[in-house]
């Protein structure tokens, strides 16, 4: 492969991951500073009814894509006719119309589902919103699958701008105009997952073909995502299975304080899903390239080093920003934040080291990693939530996603070796951690002068990927310019 290509394909990858970060910014920050609003006119019990629907209602998701979202990535790029990609796109899309009608069904049985959550069969109609958007969520899947994997990163980064707005618009509405209290983010989502719908599929504007669809393909497909089904259970345990323990041993008071603390999350979520999104057609389409593992290298320092600034930022801070960003009846969560920040972190270390496990197609290994981690931390979780409340569940949370992100690393590099660098990584967050830990209750000053010194050092230990990234910038420009 021509070094042209090849830095076509970086180049790609830097566009597209630009434009997600770029647009997810500009929406997160106006959806963060809107935060105030929300906890002024929803209760924390409230924001815990909407949360452990929608966390209960998420999970479905997964378990009905059955990890064919995965496999649309794995088998997309094979070679093995000419045709693939466009039988992968029908095939798939074709299963997920009829696999988005069964949350439809079990709309009957939301009064049965308020009532175990809640003992009370007063929130039936909220499950029925979040069943709907279940659906539609099915069904513009395929559609965003196909735009990222085109690497079409501007229709897609358009999508989500689109979406965003919708939502910021709609809960602005629900919230504090109309007052509809428990439903409002819910309902919101909702409209959001109908227009995606239809605003996906006018930009793919390829409608899937019968003629395409192979049965096959399709089983094959099902074969690589069967070990991912356990495996979507398994993260869901390992991330939101602690809101039920908080449920059930504290109320959903304290279920909303918990969710307002994990709401900040969403600012490292804006890098993850950036990355991540690009990142994967960039993986699959360069793994054989000579400089793929150096290219690797890059991509796993630069995230993390953007990452753990926002961890550390907000683990530092997070007691000053939560009562700055809220209204005195939530100002107990910044309890949680630290954990809840640095556990994301990991989360995206993983996502990026495992690809090693997904080039060999030996997701069980992803399987085992995830369960790992999520059994570890669901007995921590009876074990320390019902004295300790929403700070152990931050910090069995974050004991889960390590688990997962260490034995992920050891089983890729046994299929894949590749040298992330993740050593310094690890050193450099494990000291930010510890900073944070330390550090918590000090006056601002004093953590002012903690965060100054802290972000020169790391500078300082990652000048060289720095470096490298501003000349790539650079010569990116020059060139552009010539």
């Amino acid at each position: 492969m021509t070094k042209s290509v090849k830095e076509n394909k970086v180049t790609s990858f830097i566009k597209g991951s630009s434009i997600l970060v770029i647009s997810n910014v500009c929406l997160k920050a106006i959806n963060f500073f809107l935060l105030p609003l929300y906890t002024n006119n929803l209760t924390p019990s409230m924001i815990g009814v909407s949360d452990s629907i929608t966390n209960l209602t998420g999970i479905m998701l997964p378990i009905l894509t059955m990890g064919l979202d995965s496999a649309f990535s794995a088998f997309y790029f094979d070679k093995d006719d000419s045709n693939r990609s466009d039988k992968v796109y029908s095939t798939l899309a074709l299963f997920f119309i009829i696999l988005g009608f069964i949350p439809l069904f079990l709309m009957i049985v939301a009064s049965p589902i308020s009532q175990f959550l809640f003992k009370s069969k007063d929130y039936y109609y909220i499950v029925r919103f979040a069943m709907i958007s279940v659906s539609f969520n099915l069904w513009y899947l395929p559609y965003s699958l196909e735009l990222r994997l085109k690497n079409k990163m501007l229709l897609f980064g358009l999508s989500n701008i689109l979406a965003s707005l919708t939502m910021i618009l709609l809960n602005i509405l629900f919230v504090s105009v109309i007052h509809l209290g428990e439903a409002s983010l819910v309902l919101s989502t909702m409209f959001v997952n109908v227009e995606q719908l239809f605003v996906l599929f006018a930009f793919v504007r390829n409608v899937p073909k019968r003629n395409n669809f192979d049965s096959i393909l399709l089983k094959k497909m099902l074969m690589f995502a069967i070990p991912l089904m356990p495996m979507t259970l398994m993260m869901w345990v390992l991330s939101l299975s602690d809101r039920y323990v908080l449920l059930h041993y504290h109320g959903s008071g304290v279920v909303g304080l918990y969710g307002i603390g994990f709401r900040f999350t969403n600012l490292l979520n804006v890098v993850i899903s950036a990355v991540s999104m690009a990142y994967t057609t960039f993986a699959f389409s360069s793994r054989d390239d000579t400089n793929s593992k150096k290219n690797y290298y890059y991509i796993y320092s630069i995230e993390s080093l953007l990452l753990m600034a926002i961890a550390f930022t907000f683990g530092l801070f997070g007691k000053e920003i939560i009562q700055i960003m809220t209204s005195a009846s939530y100002e107990t969560s910044y309890v949680a934040l630290r954990d809840l920040m640095f556990a994301q972190t990991f989360y995206a270390m993983t996502s990026i080291v495992g690809y090693g496990i997904y080039f060999e197609k030996k997701s069980i290994y992803s399987l085992m990693a995830v369960t790992a981690g999520a059994m570890i931390n669901l007995l921590l979780n009876f074990i320390l939530i019902p004295q300790y409340g929403i700070q152990a569940a931050a910090f069995t949370t974050l004991i889960g996603y390590c688990v997962n992100y260490f034995l992920t690393l050891y089983f890729s590099e046994k299929l894949y070796p590749c040298d992330y660098g993740h050593k310094k990584v690890l050193f450099v967050l494990g000291i930010l951690y510890i900073v944070c830990f330390a550090s918590a209750e000090l006056q601002i000053q004093y953590k002012l002068m903690i965060w100054l010194l802290a972000a020169s050092i790391v500078l300082l230990v990652f000048k060289n990927i720095i470096l490298i990234v501003i000349r790539y910038v650079n010569n990116m420009l020059i060139h552009r310019r010539s």
